[in-house]
């Protein structure tokens, strides 16, 4: 697993990957107002939950996506970008790193940390390698794909967040935005956005379960689950219970509860519309 080495210049504060050092030296980046910068100039690539800033690495073939951390919820319009500290960011970059380590499909973590706004209070960044040829599932499902290639890519996203769940991750925000898809033969998905993920090996049926109705939440909110079908969620199902037959069945029986509480949430959701 890779070490992060702290920059620190001033009110900026940076972890950054062993391998990357000399590149966010070079570039500036634990300068004040550097990252900044960068985010306005860069900006503009939908992919995930926030927009990313795209950064291109003199001498180097990776490009990096950095994202801003933001509140979400009720204190998102009171805190905005405001954390105290930047340890969350920097949980968010180890956590990946282990899950990588541990056989996770989630991009090379590179950089995390801030920049001082005022007294204990931070603006947060977080940089990974950026997923070049990818589109995130809503987007590659917008594109209306051909009905083989959908179960396909079902298939893969089903042995990604197998793969995710089976190495220890927790996912906090599951949803098909946060899925990356690259349209190679064979397809490759990958998660995103691990902001408040954790590490906790041996995930039980249920909570896994727990994750994957997260996931089918956010195709029915956002209107996409008929273009999917049973098929895809069969293969999605399929691919992601493989020869394991007991954890099928754990999965199977939680399915009832947990269409209720679906339900219940669209409930809620249609209400909050109106």
């Amino acid at each position: 697993m890779p070490e992060f080495r702290l920059l620190s210049a001033g009110r900026v504060r940076l972890s950054v990957h062993e391998g990357f050092l000399e590149d966010i030296q070079r570039l500036g980046w634990a300068e004040a107002g550097a990252l900044e910068a960068v985010l306005l100039e860069e900006g503009g690539a939908a992919t995930g939950r926030l927009p990313l800033a795209v950064a291109s690495l003199p001498g180097r073939r990776e490009r990096i996506a950095l994202r801003r951390l933001v509140h979400g919820g009720l204190l998102g319009p009171l805190l905005g970008r405001a954390y105290l500290g930047t340890g969350r960011a920097t949980r968010e970059i180890e956590v990946t790193a282990e899950l990588r380590a541990a056989g996770a499909p989630v991009p090379l973590p590179v950089l995390a940390g801030g920049e001082r706004i005022f007294g204990a209070w931070w603006a947060l960044t977080v940089g990974t390698v950026f997923e070049e040829d990818t589109r995130d599932g809503l987007a590659w499902l917008a594109a209306s794909p051909e009905p083989d290639a959908l179960l396909r890519v079902a298939r893969a996203a089903g042995r990604a967040v197998r793969a995710f769940h089976d190495a220890g991750g927790r996912h906090a925000d599951l949803h098909i935005k946060n899925l990356l898809v690259r349209d190679t033969t064979p397809p490759e998905v990958l998660l995103i956005d691990l902001d408040r993920a954790r590490m906790t090996p041996g995930l039980t049926p249920g909570e896994r379960m727990t994750q994957i109705m997260r996931l089918f939440r956010s195709l029915l909110k956002r209107e996409v689950l008929p273009g999917i079908g049973t098929r895809g969620i069969a293969a999605f199902f399929g691919a992601y219970c493989g020869d394991d037959r007991a954890l099928r069945r754990a999965l199977l029986r939680r399915v009832d509860r947990e269409l209720r509480k679906v339900a219940l949430h669209a409930l809620r959701y249609r209400k909050s519309q109106n």
